[in-house]
């Protein structure tokens, strides 16, 4: 008997299998003769499916009951219920034969096999561990409707394993006990390769006028006049989508003209948890330099690729702009003035101003709200300043709270504020997507949309996964089922939801620990955070287009991204609390186990993860090195960022070395800034901490010398 264990609502597949001639066996053999064929029988089936690690819950008569997924859950519990069924008609095909030979009888084994809920633990009065609910009569009802040495599967089982095996549909069958027939699938066979993902792109609906503004855009950058546009609008409202579209369109136009007429496109999307100071510049620029990050002879590259240029003096600029990248060898900045900064800021330009003479230059900056602010203040300058260069900065934003403000200083700034689409726009890419749709299911789908293109795609996806919609001979998606039996998810964060919760155990496992990592993450770390079987399920998040592979110019944080920041939020949000800080643990000692002397790249990452993974020592420790990197570079607001919440880690571990070296930090950029009373109130809290300890020391007196001096 099994260890007993409490009640519990467990999702498990469910799987009966029953002899069929086994009346007309019995009725020609002995009874003992009988039970030593069918105890060799259900032996060798037991074989099966202990080796595929199901629990056997009983034998009935002539029939066995196998469940996969209680009292332990596997990854892919349907998938080895699925795999025993073609098990155990193998071996029970031997016996068969020798049957049919020996009695003449027709002896079979029938296999019905049902996915759901179950009430599994101590269910009996004497404490033995079982399952009981709908699902078990389902499977055992299904069993019954199936032929000998057939498989039977429900449409839930379908659905979970399609992309392994290889099913022929059944159709609807009644099932006694039920109201409405279910529809079941015959078991062919598993597959040697593993199915393609469905595509079900939808058209670009309604956004035309927005096209023809970038276009407008444009082409007045190409003729000379740098254009900034900024995209912005709620999640999934499609800012990215535009985006794609029009640099497709606007390289497309190009096929054909002479080279000099392509478009050089520039492009980085910013992410919630590593806000690296300029992310948006450095990695794109290293890109078209064909510099890596890593190469030893960077700077030597650097000068090189300035002479192609076209820079007269390329030696004089290199230096300070292989400090901007970050290349090794290559010393910390001499000063931390204003000055040194907008010189390193017109390097910048310089460089990307004369990439843009070389070919039009689209540089494009998606999920704005997550920049850091130093990236945020090269981006205005370099918009400010650039006149008569053919650029166009296209930019993508979501609104609401946390979303940057503007600070373009000229008049060729143009924002575009996607609105939701028009219900009439919305039905458009329902039809134009599904070739026949009813239109009950239809309006439906459009009235909780809410004008949410991606949330119309989704909802479309998810009756394509769910096998309620499939392709014709011409290649065109219908409906096989009528509206009533289908259900479309109520709002954004259900469709997406919805699809996570479908997504094998392993899968499931590698996006929500995807989603701690950040909304791009790396082989390295995933591995070494979550092992091989969880890292190598990356492909079935590709596979299910939930994550992406980064473009070559976003790979700095890793090799994936998910396909939107919503999909990352939601697998974050499906997470306890207390798995989420074990985790963020194991992706914080991941990064410092596998990145090496890159690991000063992701300082603010390792912030972020110590933090939230309740790690004070450690968050303080990054977090502290992170204020450093940003001030060493101007970035000060990350700085002051970083610095106060050291600060606040430092006092809250003892450590008042620690904490009174933040504030000189903070009065030090504070005074940068030109915030006197700001940096002075940083003092006086350095001194109410140095005096607790020891009022008469030296340090007391040098910081009051200091304040003295900014008083004056």
């Amino acid at each position: 008997m099994l260890e007993q264990q409490p009640q519990e609502r467990r999702l498990v597949t469910v799987l009966f299998a029953d002899f069929a001639g086994f009346t007309e066996l019995a009725d020609q053999m002995d009874p003992e003769e009988l039970q030593v064929l069918v105890s060799g029988i259900f032996e060798d089936l037991a074989e099966e499916a202990i080796r595929h690690d199901g629990t056997i819950e009983k034998f009935i008569g002539d029939a066995i009951f196998v469940v996969f997924g209680a009292p332990v859950a596997h990854e892919d519990d349907p998938q080895r219920a699925l795999r025993t069924a073609l098990a155990m008609q193998r071996v029970f095909a031997d016996h068969a034969a020798r049957v049919k030979k020996e009695r003449g009888v027709e002896f079979g084994l029938r296999i019905g096999i049902h996915t759901g809920m179950v009430v599994a633990g101590a269910v009996r009065s004497v404490a033995e561990y079982g399952v009981m609910g709908d699902t078990v009569n389902i499977a055992s009802r299904l069993q019954s409707v199936a032929g000998p040495a057939e498989i039977y599967v429900t449409q839930t089982t379908f659905r979970l394993t399609n992309r392994e095996f290889s099913f022929r549909e059944v159709g609807p069958i009644e099932l006694k006990g039920k109201d409405k027939p279910i529809l079941a699938y015959a078991l062919i066979g598993e597959r040697t390769d593993v199915r393609p993902s469905i595509d079900i792109a939808a058209p670009l609906v309604g956004r035309w006028m927005e096209l023809s503004r970038l276009d407008l855009a444009y082409q007045s950058a190409r003729l000379g006049r740098t254009e900034v546009v900024l995209i912005a609008g709620e999640p999934g409202i499609g800012k990215s989508r535009l985006a794609s579209e029009f640099i497709g369109l606007a390289t497309a136009a190009e096929e054909g003209s002479r080279a000099a007429d392509a478009p050089r496109v520039m492009r980085w999307t910013f992410s919630r948890v590593n806000q690296r100071s300029y992310a948006g510049f450095i990695e794109p620029i290293l890109v078209e330099l064909s510099v890596q990050p890593s190469d030893p002879e960077g700077i030597t590259r650097v000068g090189e690729k300035l002479q192609e240029l076209g820079f007269a003096n390329p030696l004089t600029i290199a230096p300070t702009l292989a400090q901007f990248l970050h290349l090794p060898g290559v010393s910390e900045p001499a000063s931390d003035s204003e000055e040194w900064k907008r010189a390193m800021y017109i390097v910048v330009y310089d460089v990307i101003a004369a990439l843009a003479r070389q070919h039009p230059l689209l540089y494009v900056l998606e999920d704005l709200h997550f920049a850091d602010a130093a990236s945020l203040d090269l981006l205005w300058f370099l918009a400010s300043r650039a006149s008569r260069v053919p650029i166009l900065f296209l930019l993508a934003q979501r609104l609401g709270p946390g979303a940057p403000e503007p600070k373009p200083s000229r008049t060729n700034f143009t924002q575009l504020v996607l609105e939701p689409l028009s219900d009439e726009e919305a039905a458009r890419i329902v039809e134009a997507t599904l070739d026949w749709i009813p239109d009950e299911l239809r309006d439906r789908i459009v009235a909780r949309a809410g004008g949410n293109p991606f949330f119309i795609e989704e909802s479309l996806r998810s009756l394509v996964e769910s096998g309620a919609a499939e392709k014709d001979a011409s290649g065109e998606w219908h409906l096989r089922e009528r509206p009533a039996a289908l259900e479309v998810p109520a709002t954004l964060h259900a469709v997406v939801a919805s699809r996570i919760d479908r997504l094998p155990p392993t899968a499931r496992e590698c996006i929500q620990l995807a989603a701690v990592i950040g909304q791009r993450f790396g082989d390295r770390v995933l591995r070494e955070a979550g092992g091989d079987r969880i890292a190598d399920a990356v492909d079935q998040l590709i596979a299910a287009d939930l994550v992406l592979e980064a473009a070559p110019g976003e790979r700095r944080e890793g090799r994936y991204r998910f396909k939107h920041a919503v999909v990352q939020e939601v697998a974050y949000n499906t997470l306890l609390v207390r798995r989420r800080i074990e985790l963020h643990r194991r992706v914080a000692a991941a990064y410092e186990a596998v990145l090496g002397e890159e690991l000063k790249e992701f300082y603010p990452a390792l912030a972020h993860h110590y933090l939230i993974g309740e790690v004070p020592e450690k968050a303080a420790e990054y977090s502290w090195k992170s204020a450093q990197r940003a001030t060493a570079i101007h970035a000060y607001i990350e700085a002051l960022r970083f610095a106060e919440q050291a600060l606040e880690l430092y006092e809250k571990i003892q450590r008042i070395d620690a904490a009174v070296e933040a504030l000189y930090l903070i009065a030090r950029v504070r005074r940068y800034r030109g915030e006197t009373d700001a940096a002075l109130s940083a003092y006086e809290r350095a001194l109410v901490l140095l005096e607790a300890r020891d009022p008469k020391s030296g340090e007391v007196a040098i910081l009051l010398a200091h304040m003295a001096e900014l008083c004056t």
